[in-house]
């Protein structure tokens, strides 16, 4: 049948046998349907609530992303979205911003997540070998079945070779208990705004805006808006006049000419909120069922790797040869990134002296040397994923760090000692240990005793007019 723009199978279509079974069709959930199908896989793909794709949720991909979404021919007629280059850092102390581009001329997309879920699902509808079906709630019975309840409450089981769980966050209600994805910690909160009829200083790139609260995201996701992310810290306000405190504590480290949009959009509509929490990542349930995007784990979205980091987990479980294969591939592959995103997001927010000498070490890093520009942004993309990118990385920040805390009081050098802890875990030899210790490393509690939010900050004297 066909639903809008969209091909459908009937329940009644439903055959008793396929060699996979997805649930869930938002990115990840189509990616794998059509990696797997293009290996040649019977693919049956089930989405239980396809309204959920109006929610606020990840809009940006990077490089990587694009290049498996390609490949699949799931971008194929996709319009309405922006070609992305990179990102441009505001930090907020007077030097101007920094522009890191994508390396070796590749780009990203940005697209708003109900255009770009409904586009992926109706061209995977379309390949031979997928069958979509929706309003039909699906259990995995083991590795190999899945127990499927239509809307009717008509139900039939399903038995398939493999069976792969991609319906984000909520997919938690549909795997097993396992005590490690079980195990996450809340971090703060995103409030979504989009802003129509305003320009952006540095038109397609991410703007990350440093300095108030939390660090706020910008991106332009078609011709006429803008999408801005707030993080906003538990301890903060979020109620009848939540818009309100986010004007107030933010506005001063908004470019001027998003300014008036932004306030006009506060005054006159609802912020979209999201949770943010990390939790690491696993891609296996005991039970034999694959774990593809955020059910697998989650970070921080000031990275924006969500995406990404889905339709990469597609593409492995399509090539491996084995579920163990997968999980012990993707688990290597995603270590990196998930260790970058909290540093980076802990960089930003965190107000202790230690951790305010890691970030205007990386500024002046990033000003003072396009090949480090060029490592952050393929660490940040996802294009390389080697600890020896990280700890040279890192390193190189560390060392000029440290030596600006020499001249400093003692306290700075004891602070600047915590972050110590990155390097040493890129280079342990067990990452899942340390996947379990980093949650306590990523709660913002444990940070310091005293204030560890930044407060907003006023605009220096010499700031560059964003």
């Amino acid at each position: 049948m066909t639903r809008g723009s969209q091909t459908t199978v009937g329940w009644g279509n439903i055959r008793s046998t396929y060699d996979t079974v997805v649930i869930g069709a938002g990115p990840a959930g189509c990616a794998t349907a059509a990696c797997l199908a293009a290996h040649g896989a019977s693919v049956l793909l089930v989405e239980s609530n396809p309204k959920a794709a109006r929610r606020f949720a990840g809009e940006w991909v990077h490089p990587e992303g694009v290049r498996v979404l390609q490949v699949q021919g799931l971008l194929e007629g996709l319009s309405d979205h922006v070609v992305t280059s990179g990102f441009v850092v505001f930090p907020n102390d007077g030097l101007g911003p920094i522009q890191l581009d994508y390396p070796e001329g590749t780009t990203g997309l940005a697209c708003e997540h109900e255009t770009l879920v409904t586009h992926v699902r109706r061209r995977v509808a379309e390949f031979p070998g997928v069958d979509y079906a929706e309003g039909v709630r699906a259990q995995p019975v083991g590795g190999d079945a899945v127990d499927l309840v239509a809307r009717g409450g008509e139900a039939k089981r399903v038995h398939a070779k493999l069976v792969a769980v991609a319906a984000g966050r909520s997919s938690r209600d549909v795997v097993s208990p396992d005590p490690m994805r079980e195990a996450q910690v809340s971090i703060s909160q995103m409030a979504g705004l989009l802003v129509a009829d305003s320009q952006l200083p540095c038109e397609g790139y991410g703007h990350v805006l440093v300095g108030g609260p939390g660090p706020v995201l910008a991106y332009r996701i078609d011709a006429n808006r803008i999408r801005l992310c707030f993080d906003v810290p538990h301890a903060s306000h979020r109620g009848a006049h939540a818009a309100e405190w986010i004007w107030k504590s933010f506005a001063e480290v908004l470019p001027p000419m998003l300014r008036e949009g932004v306030r006009k959009e506060l005054a006159q509509t609802s912020l979209s909120w999201a949770s943010i929490a990390f939790r690491p990542r696993r891609y296996r349930t005991e039970s034999g069922v694959a774990l593809v995007g955020d059910v697998a784990g989650i970070f921080h979205p000031l990275t924006a790797l969500g995406i990404t980091m889905s339709v990469l987990d597609a593409e492995a479980l399509a090539e491996a040869s084995s579920l163990t294969e997968y999980a012990a591939h993707r688990a290597s592959r995603s270590y990196i990134p998930e260790l970058l995103s909290n540093a980076i997001y802990q960089a930003f927010v965190r107000d202790d002296a230690g951790s305010e000498a890691i970030r205007e070490a990386i500024f002046a890093t990033w000003r003072s040397s396009p090949a480090h520009r060029s490592r952050t942004m393929k660490l940040l993309g996802a294009a390389s994923t080697g600890r020896a990118e990280f700890v040279r990385a890192f390193s190189h920040v560390a060392v000029r760090a440290g030596a600006a805390a020499l001249t400093s009081d003692r306290r700075t050098v004891e602070e600047l000692a915590s972050w110590l802890r990155w390097p040493w875990a890129s280079l342990h030899p067990q990452p899942d240990a340390i996947r379990s210790r980093s949650l306590s490393w990523a709660a913002p509690e444990s940070w310091a005793s005293r204030d560890f939010f930044r407060s907003p900050q006023p605009l220096k004297e010499k700031q560059h007019a964003n």
